[in-house]
């Protein structure tokens, strides 16, 4: 299948926060975040479970790479679900660009009006922070201990309808600039996605090695 009758909006947005005080509030943590992230490119890794167009919950073990700036770039490499290994999909500004291994295809769509093959309407632009605080309505709920070391959590809900999920969590490490877990759920309460973040690093990335496919895959621009 090429397509779902999905269209992607908001998964899970891999953040991260620089060391803040007590006096914090969910959008200043936010901002930096943001500022954080969008300095030099960075790669980490998804694990966990998701929840897939059938709603079926499925292993996730998933690359993601950014490319910040003004001609941003976000790439997710499937290594899990099986369904989806080898498949993966590049997000700019105007276009998401959808490899499909199986059939050596590559998608090309609007960004609005994308549809992506396999998922559900919370994968979606990860890595991709600026926009948060337009989407959802972020709170500051406390703090926890981690192995990493403490962590503030967030929670909160999105602002509009239709966004294809009810509440969203996210555990932020004080310390150090990286996400550490990113949870989902739907209005009764079922994880759509539940996610840790590993392997968190900063990296030599370029646009020409993100957009890099296979010379011999059948372009199709919809």
């Amino acid at each position: 299948m090429i397509a779902t009758k999905k269209t992607i909006p908001l998964l899970a947005l891999c953040v991260a926060a620089l060391q803040i005080g007590l006096a914090q509030s969910a959008d200043e943590i936010i901002k930096q975040v943001s500022a954080n992230l969008n300095k030099s490119p960075w790669e980490a890794t998804l694990v966990g479970t998701i929840q897939s167009d059938t709603g079926a919950v499925q292993e996730a073990e998933i690359r993601v790479q950014v490319l910040p700036g003004s001609d941003r770039l976000t790439r997710l490499e499937f290594k899990k679900p099986s369904a989806l290994e080898g498949n993966w999909v590049l997000i700019s500004e105007k276009e998401v660009w959808n490899y499909l291994f199986l059939t050596n295809q590559l998608i090309i769509q609007n960004r609005a009006t994308a549809k992506l093959a396999g998922l559900n309407d919370n994968i979606t632009q990860l890595g991709d922070f600026d926009k948060i605080s337009d989407r959802v309505a972020l709170r500051l709920v406390g703090e926890e201990n981690t192995p990493q070391g403490p962590a503030w959590r967030l929670s909160g809900a999105p602002k509009t309808a239709g966004q294809g999920f009810s509440t969203m969590e996210i555990l932020i490490l004080k310390s150090d600039p990286r996400p550490l877990s990113l949870t989902v759920k739907d209005a009764g309460g079922k994880p759509l996605a539940n996610l840790s973040v590993k392997d968190f690093k900063r990296s030599d990335l370029s646009a020409k090695g993100l957009k890099k496919y296979p010379a011999d895959a059948a372009v199709v621009r919809k």
